[in-house]
């Protein structure tokens, strides 16, 4: 999918969020991504409202061509109404160069995104780059694929086999998968089994998944924010802002495997911290 990544607020949205990411599990004690991030989405930035138009198109499910083609229309109207082109593109110019400053361009730009055609589409979309006919074209269906795509799950032919055996032997199959589960994840703390524990239980109960999910979240923000008043170090607590602001903008739905591992990381981070804490 042909586009210039420079331009592409999405992606460029995407691949700072990372950096930030990257930055908070490395210790980075001051992060200049989540720095760069604050000062230009800011909500009265054009690149702001550029990329809730992005957001937009990336989580909206239809099961209706039509619905979908409509929202396309009606993301592109909105985009040539809100939107405006000059101030944006001087953003953009000072984003990039920021980025430039204080990262090496090729690298920042290396990272493996895995919704950049996606993101490439929804960009050659709203900005109607008729720059080449075929490949507006091949965007526009990339999105309409996107919003009415039915992910479904093949069964393996060793769970499918399972099924049809008695009562009884799939107890014990059961029963030896938990002891397995147990010995390889030993390491993991009581709030990391029970998140592995519910994924692997809940893996097809999609509404289940979402709700426990989110409780977690909360409840680990909850317990994020109690440790402030134990924590002197201010460089440490502008970290674990940080790492409330990531939580909190989590989108639950969808993504469970990626949110999953989020969720073991930042269970790891709350129980560094009440350790750090009560020393």
């Amino acid at each position: 999918m042909k586009h210039s990544k420079y331009r592409n607020t999405g992606l460029l949205f995407e691949l700072l969020t990372r950096q930030i990411t990257a930055d908070i599990l490395n210790n980075t004690k001051s992060s200049t991504a989540s720095e760069i991030l604050r000062k230009n989405f800011h909500k009265k930035s054009q690149l702001f409202k550029e990329n809730q138009l992005f957001n937009v198109v990336i989580e909206s499910k239809f099961k209706s061509k039509d619905r979908a083609v409509h929202l396309v229309e009606t993301t592109v109207k909105a985009y040539n109404k809100i939107i405006n082109t000059s101030a944006l593109k001087r953003e953009k110019y000072e984003l990039i160069k920021q980025i430039k400053e204080n990262f090496t361009l090729t690298d920042f730009f290396q990272s493996r995104v895995s919704n950049y055609r996606l993101l490439a589409a929804i960009h050659n979309v709203i900005t109607e780059n008729y720059d080449n006919l075929a490949y507006h074209s091949k965007s526009h269906h990339t999105l309409i694929e996107h919003m009415t795509r039915v992910v479904r799950t093949k069964e393996s032919s060793t769970l499918s086999r399972l099924r049809e055996e008695n009562k009884d032997l799939r107890a014990l199959a059961y029963k030896i998968l938990i002891e397995r589960f147990n010995k390889k994840y030993s390491a993991l703390n009581s709030n990391q089994k029970e998140l592995l524990r519910e994924y692997i239980n809940n893996i097809s109960n999609t509404n289940g998944l979402n709700e426990f999910m989110e409780s977690k979240f909360k409840s680990i923000v909850h317990e994020l924010k109690k440790t402030f008043s134990k924590i002197s170090d201010k460089v440490i607590k502008i970290k674990i802002k940080e790492c409330i602001h990531l939580i909190e903008s989590t989108n639950i739905q969808g993504k469970h495997t990626s949110n999953v591992l989020k969720l073991m990381r930042f269970y790891q981070l709350l129980e560094d911290v009440k350790h750090a804490t009560k020393s």
